[in-house]
């Protein structure tokens, strides 16, 4: 979703040049509430609002050498669409559950076979 969100800014450069085009906070925009109203939902998904699914990521954006992508963090918003990549995800909640805190996935079976993974998920594409 955030390279989507980046292409989406960037793509228009090409097209535009000096012409007024889309942000990162419009795109941001088109990637959840905007997204949420195309679909009809935008009464149950698409901002955080009592009554509202709760799906949100907290993203890691601290400048710090692991991070550099991050450096400097002039504007968090940009920042988020143009620098940003599911490694800087630390935590994951849908529908107010928490799937994933601090990299660490809850509640899930991790003792799996990778080999026998790879191999189901080929037959699926194979087909």
């Amino acid at each position: 979703m955030f390279e989507t969100m980046k292409i989406a800014c960037l793509i228009q450069g090409g097209i535009h040049e000096n012409e007024p085009r889309i942000n990162a906070k419009d795109v941001i925009k088109m990637a959840t509430i905007n997204g949420a109203k195309l679909l009809g939902l935008e009464q149950k998904i698409g901002s955080i609002e009592v009554g509202k699914d709760a799906d949100i990521i907290i993203v890691d954006t601290e400048e710090k050498l692991d991070n550099i992508k991050m450096v400097p963090n002039l504007n968090e918003v940009a920042n988020l669409v143009y620098n940003t990549s599911g490694r800087n995800v630390l935590t994951t909640i849908v529908k107010g559950n928490i799937l994933m805190e601090n990299r660490q996935i809850k509640n899930a079976d991790l003792d799996f076979n990778l080999d026998e993974i790879f191999k189901k998920c080929k037959k699926i594409i194979c087909k």
